[in-house]
This record gives structure tokens, sequence and C-alpha cells, in this order.
């Protein structure tokens, strides 16, 4: 009786000592249950958000730099920016032709104008005749005066003639004077008008000469520069590509960690089997008197706890083995993953700052906005020389006013002389009269009547003639200068037009390159939520990886529960309690040999028929399968 009673006690010690060893492992696999269960199911769904992270940003990318740059090669088409370029690179082209035409017309009015000035010539030719003219008609009037003054009271009158003669002449000296003054300003007028116009177009010619050619190789190269850009960013997000093969070995690590936690959760149900077994034998100690001691229940207890606790202890190995390498293997895959995806990053980072931020080296300006400005700016300038042209021209055109001023001028000097050819005619009739009345008069005064009448016929008939040349320059001078005013007029409204038609391109090339920009910047701006997602990853490895000690400290713990149990039955044995001879294996116990046969990991049931020898069914009756 008293080694009842002291086998009792120690079945109590032990049951004691035991399930607290046992609720301390428990524990322990539930937190590593719980931590396991909650990264890795965190990981598992952070790794899509991930992917469509990496998708969004590369799908986002390539559509923004397909639409600014590439265009759809697929449909052969160009990208809206190639089609602005070209868009402005024909309406510069149209400005050209239209310049071009502008000088043409001019060139054919000009032409005409010079022809007409190109008959100044003849009339300064016939103005120095009518100067002849005037000199043989003042000699004349000193021969008629002297011979007038020889015939006494009978030439009185023709002395009288003599003297008007002469007046006239000198007042035709005179007027001639300022006829060939005229003229000469005439023709100056012309020369500065023709030169000012002339400086114009020499300028609009060298301007236009190779303009097709020189837009061409420029927007050829905008064209290859922003292919360029698009060929380096698309290389960036290849590489990212490039880098989601490390996706699918992740996935495969987390499907590792998925029959890990299943390994977890049958090590949690044995040890939980033990901690219920435990218990109930605790109450049923509680509840039995000394005299009803179950030495096979004390003994069958400690024998299916150490059965329970080689199996636990084994899976727990093998756990934390599995657990370590798959925690390597992930934190490997992550830390790559991760590292490719920083370096991808930097690169972008480099391209974005190259193409869409201030260089020192250029200018403070991005390579875009050299790109766009250079574009800009040759809009610009050739619309300032267009609209500077049309300014000169209009500058000139008031000398085509001087140029009329001075026509006027010497039509009104001709119709002066025509005012004294009428006082030669006058004379030459009172002339006529008087050598009808004066009979006697000598022959000298009618020769010199005669001459007079002779010259005065032929300067009447130069000047009429030079009149008349003069009124048909006037004409066509001024209707060449009115065409040639509408045509500034029409040329001004044509670059009214245009100049609004480029400015509206330059502002489509402005918001084109903020865009763009805009679009560049964009390559990966979600890698900061994305390293984010991948570092919280990371950081669940390290934290399941700082638990792997704690597993190991289970090992230790079922170890002593292994020995308390042997330690038990010898000490039973001792006592002479033969049950405790009894063979500890598997089969002695059909609800542990069920449990091992429902687990749901084919490697932990090899791991138990390798501790007890036995062989078990891959499932049960109910056809339950295991997960490989």
């Amino acid at each position: 009786m008293n080694q009842l009673q002291s086998l009792r006690e120690e079945f109590r010690n032990y049951l004691d000592t035991v399930r607290s060893e046992t609720m301390s492992c428990e524990n322990v696999l539930q937190k590593l249950q719980i931590y396991t269960a909650d990264v890795y199911e965190r990981i598992a769904e952070q790794l899509p958000a991930i992917m469509e992270t990496i998708e969004s940003n590369n799908d986002e990318s390539r559509v923004l730099v397909s639409y600014f740059i590439s265009g759809d090669s697929e449909l052969n088409q160009d990208s809206v920016v190639s089609e602005e370029l070209k868009d402005v690179q024909v309406k510069l082209s149209d400005a050209a032709s239209s310049m071009r035409l502008m000088r043409t017309d001019d060139k054919e009015l000009f032409q005409q104008i010079e022809e007409q000035v190109g008959q100044m010539s003849e009339i300064r030719d016939s103005i120095s005749e009518i100067a002849l003219i005037s000199d043989d008609i003042e000699l004349l009037s000193y021969n008629a005066g002297f011979v007038a003054s020889r015939a006494g009271s009978s030439g009185a009158a023709f002395t009288y003639i003599a003297r008007e003669i002469k007046k006239l002449s000198n007042r035709t000296t005179s007027l001639v004077e300022r006829m060939r003054r005229n003229t000469e300003e005439l023709v100056e007028s012309y020369r500065q008008f023709n030169e000012r116009i002339e400086k114009i177009n020499t300028e609009t010619d060298e301007r236009l000469n190779n303009i097709e050619d020189h837009l061409g190789s420029i927007f050829n190269k905008y064209n290859t520069g922003l292919k360029n850009i698009a060929g380096l960013l698309m290389e960036n997000l290849d590489s990212v590509n490039s880098i989601k093969q490390y996706v699918p070995k992740i996935m495969i690590s987390l499907q590792d960690q998925d029959i890990i936690r299943q390994s977890l959760e049958q090590a949690s149900s044995i040890n939980l089997d033990m901690v219920q077994q435990l218990e109930s034998n605790l109450r049923l100690y509680s509840n039995q008197r000394v005299d009803e001691v179950d030495t096979s229940m004390m003994e069958g207890t400690s024998a299916l706890t150490i059965l329970m606790s080689k199996l636990a202890n084994e899976l727990i190995g093998k756990i934390t083995q599995n657990l370590d390498e798959s925690l390597h293997k992930l934190s490997s895959d992550l830390g790559e993953f991760e590292q490719q995806l920083r370096d991808v990053e930097e690169d972008r980072k480099s391209l974005v700052d190259f193409f869409a931020n201030a260089q020192e080296g250029l200018g403070n300006k991005s390579s875009i906005e050299m790109i766009f400005d250079e574009s800009s700016e040759m809009i610009t300038d050739l619309l300032q020389f267009i609209r500077n042209s049309i300014v000169q021209k209009r500058e000139a055109s008031k000398l085509g006013t001087l140029l009329i001023d001075n026509m006027e001028k010497t039509i009104r000097c001709f119709d002066e002389m025509h005012d004294i050819v009428k006082g030669f005619s006058l004379i030459k009739v009172a002339s006529k009269m008087e050598i009808a009345r004066e009979m006697e008069l000598s022959r000298n005064i009618t020769a010199s009547s005669e001459m007079f009448e002779e010259l005065t016929e032929k300067m009447e008939t130069t000047i009429l003639q030079v009149r008349k040349q003069l009124h048909t320059a006037d004409v066509s001078i001024r209707e060449n200068l009115m065409t040639l005013s509408a045509n500034l007029a029409q040329q001004q409204d044509d670059v009214a037009a245009l100049t609004h038609n480029m400015e509206q391109s330059v502002s489509n090339l402005e918001t084109m390159r903020e865009n763009l920009n805009d679009a560049i910047r964009a390559v990966g701006a979600n890698s900061t939520e994305l390293f984010a997602l991948i570092e919280d990853s990371l950081n669940g490895a390290r934290t399941i990886k700082g638990l792997i000690g704690q597993a190991e400290s289970i090992s230790r713990q079922y170890g002593q529960i292994i020995s308390q149990s042997e330690e038990f039955r010898v000490q039973g044995h001792q006592m002479g309690f033969t049950e405790f001879l009894s063979p500890v294996i598997p089969e002695r116990f059909p609800g542990f040999m069920r449990m091992i046969s429902k687990f749901t990991v084919y490697s932990d049931k090899e791991i138990a028929s390798e501790i007890y020898d036995v062989d078990i069914e891959e499932g049960d009756a109910s056809g339950e399968l295991t997960l490989f």
C-alpha cells in the first residue's frame, strides 16, 4: 500500500511537471503558428500587390512613352509629338512658300517700277535738249535785240519782243535746272527705295534658300532624340520585367512555408493531445482514492507521452530545419529582388534626371526642354523675321511716297514749262504781226522770227512728249505702289493668321513638353510603395527567423519530458509494478495511430514511420489526401 501511495505521489508530480512543460511548448508553438501564418499570408497578399504595382508602372509608362514618343508601330502611326512636329514643319514650310510668293509678287512690281524709272534717263536727255533750245532762243533774243536796235523806231516793238523772249529764256533756264534737280532726286529716291527693298529681298532669299532641308534635318533630329529617349526608357522597363522572374521563386518559397505551417499544426495537435491527456489524468487522479489507483493508466500515460514527445520532437526538428532553409531562400530571393529593383530604379532616376530635369551643361534645361525649345525658338525666330520683313517693307514703301512726290514736282515743272511755251507762242504771234506791219524791217529780224518760231515749236513738241512720258510713268508707278501697298496689307493679314497658327503650335509643343516630362517622371513613380511592400515582407521573414531559436528550445523541453517519462517508468518498475515493462509502441494506442495516419504532410508520416517502424497509409478510410 505504501508503494502504491508513493507511486501515486510520483505520478502526480510527473503529471504536473510534464503538463507545465507541454503547456510551455504549446505557447511557443502557438506563437510560431500565429507569426508564421500572419507573415506568410501577408507576403502572399503583398506579392500580387507588388506585381500589380510593377505592371501598373510599366503599362502606364509604356502607354505614355508610346503616346508621346514611339507611336503605334503595329498601326504604323506616328506619336502625337511626331505628328505635332510634322504639323509645325508643314506650317513653317507653308510660311516659307508664302514668303517666296510675296518675294515673287514684290519682284514683279519693282521690275515694273524700275522700267518706269529707267525712262528717267530719256527724260534727262529731253531736259538737256530743252536746255539747248533755251540757250539757242537766248542767243536768238540777243541777236534780234541787236538788229532791232539798229532798225531804229521801226524796230522798237521788236526790241521789246526780244527782251520778253530773253525773260522767258531765263525762266526756262531756271526751270530746266529745277527739272534736272527734281529728276535727279526722283532717281535717287528710287535708288534708295530699290536698295532698301533689295536688301530685304536678299535677306529673304538667303533665309529661304535651304529652309526645307534645314527644317527636315532639325525635325529628324528631334524625332531621333525622342525615339532614343523612348528606347532608353523601354530598356529600363524591360529590365523591370526581367526582374519579375523572382516572383515565381518567392511563390515556391511560400508554398514551402504552407507545408511547414501544416507541419506546425500537426506538431501543435500532438502537443494539444498531450495537454488534454495530462489534464484528463490529473482530473482522474484527483477523483480517485488510493485503493482505486490504476497503475496501467499511469503506465499508458507515460508510454503515450513518450511516443507523442518523440514524434513532436522529431517534427519540431524537421520544421526548424525546413523553416530555416526556407526562410534563408525566401529572404535571399526577396533581397535580390529588392536590390535589382533598386538598381533599375537608380537607372530610372538617372534617366528622369537627364531627360526631365534641368542640367547645368544644357543651360539649366532638360534634354526634352532643349528639343522643344529649339523648335519653339526656330518658329518664333522665323515669325519674327517675317514680321520684321513686312515692317521693313512698310518703311521702305514710304520711300515710294517720296518717289511720287519727286515725280509730281517734275510734272509740275513741265506744267510750268508748258506755260512758258505758251508765252513763247504769244510772242511768236506778236512777232509775226509786227513783221507783217513793218514790212521794211530787215531780213535778219524776219529770219530771227522764223528761227524763234522753229525753236519754240521744237521746244513745245519736246515738252509735250516728255510730259506724256512722265504722266505714263506716274500712273504706272502709282498703280504699282498701290498694288504693293495692298500686297503688304494682305501679307500682314497672312502673317497675322500664320502667327496665330504658329503660336498655337508653340503652345501645343510647350504643353507636350510638360506632359512628356510628367510622363517620364511617372515611370516607376510608385517605387516607394513598392519597396515598402518588399521591406515589409523582408521584416516578416526576419521576425519568423527570430522565432526559430524559440522553436529549438521546444526540442529541449520535449527531451526533458521524455526523460521524465522514462524516469517515472523506471521508478514504477523498481517499485514492483510490472506494467511498466510493457513495450512503448504505437500499436498499443489506436488513437495515436489514427492521428498519424491523418497527417496532411507526407514527410511527417515518413518521420513517424522511421521513428516507430510502422507502415502508415497515405490518407485514411475517409479518403483524406496528403499534401506533397
